[in-house]
């Protein structure tokens, strides 16, 4: 195997354990709140993403499973920015409200928006890079930006939702999310890496996108430690 494709499963699998750990966490401290619930499916759906990440770039000599296990990626990152969302909702309406119609139905919107793309244009996979052992997705790049800086709007509107709530608090809950803000910047910096790198076709900026989302996660592990 290829040392990029190496480098890119390696740090796929940290992005795997990382949020699969955290999720458990949470989601054992109280089962029954549904902001918990989401922060849960928030961690779990990056494990999930970046496991079917992991299993199509190891897929080296059966080059028509790739896309559709991509696209299945695609689609559990996509559900991360929907399930932080969710958790401001819960926040600033409460759980009956959050979890009306209304409310699931906007996230719900937002979610179809990102995901039908992948639908009506699939990526392609390199086959030049991938005759020499390199798994490499090609995305529309109108398709890959639109994406991403929805990702990216998501998770900025969340993050700034999250500091308004840290003036109301004090102590121990505010530095959680104080901790939790910071990772998902640092999480928010390697998506732009990513987009940069999807941009250039740039196996190297990918990696990078990675490494930074891994220590966005352990940032986040340890606001959640606290």
């Amino acid at each position: 195997m290829d040392v990029y494709n190496i480098s890119k499963v390696t740090a796929a699998i940290i992005t795997i354990i990382i949020p699969f750990i955290v999720g458990i966490r949470v989601f054992l401290l109280n089962r029954k709140n549904w902001l918990n619930r989401w922060f849960f499916l928030f961690f779990i759906s990056s494990s999930f993403g970046f496991l079917f990440y992991t299993i199509y770039h190891l897929i080296t000599n059966n080059a028509s499973v790739i896309i559709p296990l991509m696209i299945t990626a695609q689609f559990f990152f996509n559900f991360i920015c929907i399930s932080l969302l969710m958790t401001v909702f819960v926040l600033e309406k409460f759980e009956k409200v959050a979890m009306s119609p209304k409310y699931i139905g906007v996230v719900l919107f937002f979610f179809i928006i990102m995901s039908i793309g992948y639908l009506i244009w699939p990526p392609q996979l390199d086959i030049v890079s991938y005759s020499s052992g390199i798994v490499n997705t090609v995305t529309l790049l109108g398709l890959q930006i639109f994406i991403n800086v929805m990702r990216i709007a998501i998770c900025i509107y969340s993050i700034y939702k999250y500091l308004l709530f840290t003036k109301k608090l004090k102590s121990e809950l505010k530095k959680k999310i104080q901790w939790f803000c910071f990772g998902v910047i640092i999480n928010v910096i390697g998506l732009f890496f990513n987009l940069y790198g999807g941009a250039l076709n740039s196996i190297l900026f990918e990696i990078v996108a990675l490494i930074v989302i891994d220590a966005g996660f352990l940032v986040v592990f340890k606001g959640f430690l606290i």
